[in-house]
């Protein structure tokens, strides 16, 4: 065959071949098997993803053995570029279904998931750039579901994981009102477990929490050392799994760094697509304020949101608690406009708060740690690597990580890194400190130093 002849499908047909040799059959299907050769740019094909986050996924992923796949292709080494917004095959040519058309001739009475709060909808939900792999991620999970499984979203308290658990199930049975759906917090799944065996209604238990179509559950690090409800846990998602039933999790941690969760689960967990959601910026801090403040029949000035957002940023709930507690102070005392310096008054509490939050930072983490190990800041954020400075800055990556709520990709940035490079720091450290008393003692000093 020509190379005028070769089209983008000739060239994909040959490099998913090799992939199919390279990389575990399940891998494949997971990533690779619905993506579609969209057109030929000279030597660069264009490959069409159902999203971003599945496109930066792949890239941040497989982006080596991608290369690898397009090279030396009847002569010539080809480029790839991702463009989003096309559907895997399965979906985009299944036929609509029978009671989903049914059900629009004959309009139904609307479904509310259980235990889920109305306003928690994709709709409702602000995206910006600290958020938006997590959402697209679980948007796409609820979509096409089976696609992303599991999909394990972590992040610290009131970065909006909840309200993206509770936008698919909102989403699930609004789409097709049969979907059996079940939202559950960790802890109502302990407490419902203890009364099943309490009870003697354990295999009422498992009918209740295994036939169902989606699984959500919030907070899966209070498994962490109880061995009878990870067992319990474990044979669950492993039914559900091998059914191909949706599974999505919430934690505030990754897998990995939950102590006391067994390896087991650990790798069912990281099985699939494992995403952070971290802390949001002012942008979108201000964006989420104008957003709640809909809900109220008082207004406040956007003055005074744009301070609320300047000054409240550890969580989501911490500035819808700023913006409640003004509402309710200009409502209860019939006030028609409060001004900068009252809001600051009211809220001063808080605004305390959150400055004694912010004084360790990812400059006096670097600082100190340079000093203890007596190396330059510089040393920490150059590409050199002998031990005595490698070491250093995987304490320094591993600190931050530990110590601060910022996310693997803010804390690369500070030390020009990418955020692969932070999580193997803080897989590293703790089997360094395992075997090297020295490191041990360090670490432990350090960390002691910031938090007292």
């Amino acid at each position: 065959m020509s190379l005028v002849e070769f089209s983008v499908a000739d060239i994909w047909q040959v490099a998913t071949e090799r992939l199919q040799q390279q990389i575990h059959i399940t891998t494949y299907e997971q990533w690779f098997q619905n993506i579609v050769p969209v057109t030929l740019n000279e030597k660069a094909l264009i490959l069409g993803v159902s999203d971003d986050f599945f496109a930066d996924w792949l890239k941040d992923n497989f982006d080596d053995i991608l290369c690898d796949s397009l090279k030396d292709i009847e002569g010539s080494d080809y480029s790839y570029t991702f463009k989003s917004g096309y559907l895997p095959e399965k979906e985009k040519d299944k036929p609509k279904d029978k009671v989903k058309v049914k059900a629009a001739k004959t309009p139904k009475k609307k479904v509310k998931p259980a235990n889920c709060l109305s306003r928690h909808t994709f709709d409702n939900f602000v995206v910006g750039e600290e958020n938006r792999y997590a959402y697209a991620a679980t948007h796409t999970a609820a979509e096409s579901s089976g696609l992303y499984n599991p999909l394990y979203i972590y992040g610290g308290t009131g970065t909006g994981k909840t309200h993206l658990l509770q936008s698919v199930a909102h989403h699930a049975v609004e789409s097709n009102p049969g979907t059996r759906v079940r939202y559950i917090t960790c802890e109502e799944f302990l407490n419902n477990y203890v009364d099943s065996l309490r009870n003697k209604k354990h295999s009422e238990f498992r009918t209740f929490i295994r036939n169902i179509d989606i699984l959500l559950v919030d907070d899966v690090h209070m498994l962490a050392n109880k061995t009878q409800l990870q067992e319990e846990f474990f044979n669950t998602f492993n039914s559900l799994y091998n059914q191909n039933k949706q599974i999505i999790l919430t934690s505030d941690k990754q897998p990995s760094e939950i102590k006391g969760l067994e390896s087991r689960l650990v790798s069912r967990f990281e099985s699939g697509v494992t995403t952070e959601i971290s802390i949001p910026g002012f942008e979108t801090r201000l964006a989420i304020l104008r957003m709640m403040q809909e809900e109220h029949l008082v207004k406040l000035s956007d003055e005074v949101l744009q301070f609320i957002a300047k000054n409240i940023h550890s969580s989501v709930r911490r500035l819808q608690g700023a913006l409640f507690r003004l509402v309710a102070y200009a409502s209860a005392m019939s006030v028609a406009d409060i001004g900068v310096e009252q809001a600051e008054h009211l809220l001063r509490r808080l605004l305390e708060e959150e400055t004694a939050a912010q004084l360790i930072s990812i400059d006096s983490i670097q600082r100190v740690v340079a000093e203890y190990f007596e190396i330059h800041v510089s040393d920490l954020l150059s590409i050199k690597r002998p031990r005595n400075i490698a070491q250093p800055r995987m304490v320094a990556m591993y600190l931050c990580r530990k110590l601060t709520d910022f996310s693997f990709p803010e804390i690369g940035s500070a030390f020009g890194r990418n955020h692969a490079t932070i999580m193997n720091a803080c897989k590293q450290i703790p089997n360094l400190c395992s075997k090297d008393e020295n490191m041990r003692r360090s670490v432990s000093l350090l960390e002691h130093k910031f938090k007292s």
